[in-house]
């Protein structure tokens, strides 16, 4: 077989592969000689029934077979040989086989560009230093007191924000008056300026308000409508967090308060630790990019951008925008993220990075916490939609690529 690649431009070839007749006929007798061997021929023995009487019966299915299979596996030499990598099937432009003749097949394909002098050792990367304060522990420990706090009854003061009121009120649209409704003061249950007329009254007081309801809003009785509303406040609670001591770190699982803290500091920093290094990667892989220029593949460009509008038309701010505006106003998004693409996967390959089940394991098991479905549950979404779970392992691949790469870098001291 013998192949010669032209250039379309530097991402797409044309690739030509001949194979002579000599060449395909041997594959052809070999398949033939294959299928009489584990032929039986009426009034002959399995496998001595002669070779014109094979080829007659079976040679056409014979033909078709071996040409299917030499020619992905001629393309794939001809890549080879080439040092090309394909970004996308290949378009056959021609294949040409009489029978005994020669093979002939034109095809074009686009293909991964070549990066010269690609350099990502000994990338400058900042020192990560994480500092968490006193009060972003106390806020955390404010989030964990939550769970044990209750509401409590208050007898010296008004109506504030967060309270929980219990009380009586009527419309004129209203059959009957509605008694002892729990209502938190702030929630989405009602609209601003009902608490507004609420806030600062003590209980035992009476206040009417006329309240606005948007058309969509969740209570679907007064929705759309301006309601006069006569409220009587009958009890008044306050949220009361339990007392921060040892007591409240054994309820919550630990030993005592200064356990608690401790793990509330490192779990913050771990967390702080974790952006911080997100964003350094995503900023050391973009200046990578940008120290190169290379020929981007129409297609994966294509992809990308058809992505970004479909995303964007998604969102209210880009609904009214036309698709021509969103494609110039994030080419330069498409093409680094296209170059990225590329790099990282040159960079995959020449660092030999790979995924493996345990690597998917762990991603899906991650994934299923986050969003509290079982694992089992997740892969078999997964494996419903069409590609996801390729996407998912390249999307790791890219990650322990980015990894690697963090890995060599040089680190630069923060200055005091």
């Amino acid at each position: 077989m013998n192949s010669v690649v032209e250039d379309i431009s530097a991402t797409k070839k044309r690739i030509t592969i001949e194979a002579s007749a000599i060449e395909v006929e041997g594959e052809i007798q070999k398949s033939l000689n294959e299928v009489k061997g584990r032929t039986r021929v009426p009034g002959f023995r399995q496998g001595k029934a002669p070779m014109s009487l094979i080829e007659k019966r079976f040679r056409k299915d014979v033909e078709q077979n071996v040409i299917e299979s030499l020619v992905p596996q001629y393309y794939k030499e001809a890549l080879k040989a080439a040092d090309l990598t394909p970004l996308t099937p290949p378009i056959v432009e021609n294949q040409d086989y009489k029978t005994k003749g020669a093979l002939k097949l034109v095809c074009t394909v686009e293909v991964r560009p070549k990066v010269d002098g690609l350099v990502y050792e000994g990338l400058p990367i900042s020192e990560i230093i994480i500092d968490v304060t006193d009060e972003e522990v106390s806020a955390h420990m404010n989030r964990v007191a939550m769970s044990k706090a209750v509401y409590t009854p208050v007898e010296d003061r008004p109506v504030e924000m967060e309270d929980l009121v219990v009380a009586d009120y009527e419309t004129a649209t209203d059959e009957t008056p509605k008694k002892d409704q729990f209502i938190k003061v702030g929630s989405e249950a009602f609209p601003e300026s009902f608490y507004r007329a609420i806030i600062g009254k003590s209980k035992g007081e009476t206040v009417e308000a006329e309240v606005a309801f948007p058309p969509e809003h969740l209570n679907s009785q007064y929705s759309g409508q301006t309601v006069l509303f006569k409220i009587t406040i009958k009890d008044i609670k306050a949220l009361q967090l339990p007392p921060f001591d040892d007591e409240f770190a054994k309820d919550v699982g630990f030993d005592n308060l200064d356990q608690l803290t401790t793990r509330i500091k490192d779990s913050l920093g771990e967390l702080k630790k974790d952006k911080v290094l997100k964003a350094e990667k995503g900023d050391m892989i973009r200046k990578l990019s940008d120290k190169y220029t290379f020929d981007l593949p129409e297609t994966a460009m294509k992809q990308e951008i058809d992505s970004i509008v479909a995303q964007a038309k998604t969102l209210d701010a880009y609904k009214d925008v036309s698709e021509e505006e969103i494609r110039a106003k994030f080419h330069d998004d498409a093409v680094r993220n296209v170059k990225i693409m590329v790099l990282l996967d040159i960079i995959g390959e020449k660092e030999d990075v790979k995924v493996s089940e345990e690597d998917m394991k762990e991603r899906l098991i991650s994934m299923a916490y986050a969003s509290s479905m079982s694992p089992e549950a997740l892969l078999q979404y997964y494996n419903t939609q069409e590609g996801a779970l390729e996407s998912l392992r390249y999307s790791v691949f890219r990650e322990k690529v980015v990894d690697s790469i963090y890995a060599k870098g040089i680190v630069t001291p923060q200055q005091a």
